[in-house]
């Protein structure tokens, strides 16, 4: 132990005196994100999807199996058309076998009410007794039940023949194909979803902390990520009475009519105008933007101060900033208070910053082209 020591001790002399020059820390890079989505102070906005005004689930009333499937999703259709039919032999025997029940019970029906009559006649002359009047009255009687059900299943049978055919109830575009034909299907399984001509809507899932700013006949304002122009207009039309997911409450607004290409399905960022707007703007930055060693308190709080870090890209230093944030939806912030258009707000790595420190701006790299050493 003792000859260790003593070869430990010159070896850190040496080291001391060979590295009198510090070693520098490399410099961070930061990832940023340059503030530039504004929105007014009092206005929301809020993804929603759109779903068509008048849509309907089709179906058979009664099952078999499908013989023609006549239309396809994204045909349009019109009131009563054909879209698909079952094999009717079965419900065409099932029509005869009503129809000739119903012959039989009628010519029954017909004998017991004559029968009555006559029995009627006879004790009118006292040739027959009140027992064989009362027993022909219930034959009648008897006769004239089974003649009401052969009627009541003439009538289904006929129904169930009709129902083997399905139409369209009104005219519209077919949103989705759920059968093929030649296969068995029971009554009620949705055959096709048909959207109707009467136009689109949006629906939206709206916080508690506004729902009471909310009205119907509210006027909106729509967007839509896939069609970059196109602004349509809308109204509140609906508003749920109990909260959903995440207390947050169903809002539809109906569209108003437009020349663009709107479909169902599509996926629409809805404004909801609260007031007249403020002075100030609202900026939206990433939650991954707070600095987690200060923790919010509360997601209702829309005055609560807290912390983000942005870069100084003339010094290359980072730099503290107090922001009141109005609110959070999903993963974003709304900063009131303490950002304006053009700083760059760090996005990522936040809790290893400090005030001051010396950083420098993350650049992603793109078709970096590969290095062979051919040296070795």
């Amino acid at each position: 132990m003792k000859t260790l020591f003593l070869f430990v001790i010159p070896m850190l002399l040496l080291t001391a005196c060979m590295g009198g020059e510090a070693v520098e820390e490399p410099v961070r890079a930061v990832k940023t994100l340059t503030v530039s989505e504004a929105s007014d102070a009092n206005s929301r906005q809020i993804a929603g999807v759109v779903k068509a005004t008048n849509e309907s689930e089709l179906s058979f009333q009664v099952g078999g199996r499908i013989a023609k499937v006549e239309v396809k999703a994204g045909d349009s259709v019109v009131k009563n058309q054909v879209l698909s039919a079952l094999e009717q032999k079965n419900y065409t025997l099932a029509l005869e076998e009503a129809q000739a029940n119903l012959a039989k019970a009628k010519a029954d029906l017909i004998e017991k009410k004559n029968m009555l009559q006559r029995q009627k006649n006879l004790k009118k002359k006292d040739f027959v007794s009140q027992a064989a009047v009362d027993q022909a009255q219930a034959a009648y009687q008897a006769a004239e039940s089974s003649y009401d059900v052969a009627q009541t299943r003439l009538k289904t049978a006929r129904n169930d023949l009709d129902e083997t055919v399905l139409r369209a109830p009104f005219s519209g575009r077919i949103a989705k194909r759920l059968i093929d034909p030649f296969v068995e299907i029971t009554a009620g399984k949705t055959a096709f979803e048909l959207q109707g001509e009467g136009g689109f809507e949006v629906e939206v899932l709206v916080p508690e902390t506004f729902i009471r700013d909310i009205n119907y006949g509210d006027p909106v304002q729509v967007r839509f990520p896939t069609l970059k122009k196109a602004i349509v207009s809308g109204r509140i039309s609906q508003i749920g009475a109990q909260a959903e997911t995440g207390n947050a409450f169903i809002v539809t607004a109906e569209l108003a009519r437009t020349f663009y290409d709107i479909f169902a399905g599509m996926t629409a960022q809805v404004t909801f105008n609260l007031g007249e707007a403020g002075d100030a703007p609202v900026y939206l930055i990433p939650v991954s933007a707070l600095d987690v060693r200060i923790p919010v308190e509360g997601k209702k709080s829309v005055k609560q101060q807290t912390t983000v870090y942005v870069f100084n890209p003339d010094l290359n230093v980072v730099e503290k900033r107090k922001v009141i944030i109005r609110d959070i939806f999903g993963n974003k912030l709304e900063v009131k208070e303490g950002l304006k258009s053009g700083d760059m707000v760090i996005v990522a790595g936040v809790p290893f910053l400090t005030e001051g420190q010396k950083v420098k701006q993350w650049k992603p790299a793109y078709n970096v082209p590969a290095t062979i050493n051919l040296s070795q």
